[in-house]
């Protein structure tokens, strides 16, 4: 992936890196609640999350709306992973 250079003023640096702070303790808040979500409906259905979005995306699930409730913690889970993972790779 491409590195992009940002120019900031000395004086915003603080400010910045403040924000990404704020973003990152959200972000993981996020990440923890997914994560406990996560292991709940593996409980339940007795799957690992890549076992079920495996199954889900092949069709042997059906449609069912309780299936959706797992796969949008799951897509959650994995998107906030990876915007902490951008956010961690920050170098101010």
């Amino acid at each position: 992936m491409e590195m992009t250079t940002i120019k900031i003023h000395e004086e915003a640096v603080d400010i910045v890196k403040s924000g990404l702070a704020i973003e990152e303790n959200i972000l993981k808040m996020s990440l923890d609640e997914y994560t406990s979500d996560l292991e709940s409906f593996e409980r339940k259905y007795k799957m690992s999350s890549e076992e079920f979005i495996q199954k889900f995306e092949s069709g042997d699930l059906g449609d069912d709306a309780e299936w959706f409730d797992f796969l949008f913690a799951y897509r959650a889970y994995e998107h906030v992973r990876k915007k902490l993972k951008l956010i961690e790779e920050i170098q101010i």
